[in-house]
């Protein structure tokens, strides 16, 4: 079990801050995922039944898409769930898993740091734009993009030495 799938706190009186930034960050992504499906399906109704449009719903789901990608993308990088090809991990021994292991923790490491750079010097870009149709503006969407990438980093640190078992997460079908 990682860090912060629910330990308990050191009282033993219900899960510890690490428990909580999971299941928050899992709450808001939850949220946010059932948010869209909802505007999309209202969106629909509006469109073929009422014969109506939500001119404000395809933004504000965009927008919320964006945010719930980028906090989820945190949590799936804490567990080492990102896309990878498995095939180098199972022909090593232990000791070779372990530099791979590292070696990706390595680069997914730097390329959340650089996307956070990135996302940053986005913000800063559009600093003084207002959406066209909600009139908000830009930043708060595009904050999305440097805050899950510091939580991604974030999780990556503090997950970086747990040991992985691979039978947990290969599939032996290969």
């Amino acid at each position: 079990m990682f860090w912060f799938e629910g330990s308990l706190s050191p009282r033993g009186r219900g899960p510890g801050r690490r428990g909580r930034l999971r299941a928050s960050l899992t709450a808001m992504s939850v949220a946010l995922l059932a948010s869209y499906f909802v505007l999309v399906l209202l969106q629909v109704f509006f469109r073929y039944v009422l014969n109506e449009s939500l001119f404000w719903a395809e933004e504000l789901v965009r927008g919320a898409m964006l945010w719930g990608i980028m906090l989820s993308s945190a949590l799936v990088a804490a567990s080492r769930g990102h896309i990878r090809v498995e095939v180098l991990e199972l022909m090593l021994p232990p000791a070779g898993r372990k530099v791979v292991i590292w070696a990706a923790n390595v680069l997914t490491l730097a390329f959340s740091l650089t996307l956070l750079w990135a996302g940053i010097q986005f913000i800063d870009r559009t600093w003084m734009q207002q959406s066209p149709v909600l009139d908000v503006p830009k930043w708060t969407v595009y904050l999305a993009i440097p805050v899950g990438a510091a939580l991604e980093s974030l999780l990556m640190i503090l997950t970086w030495n747990h040991d992985v078992a691979s039978d947990e997460y290969t599939d032996r079908t290969l």
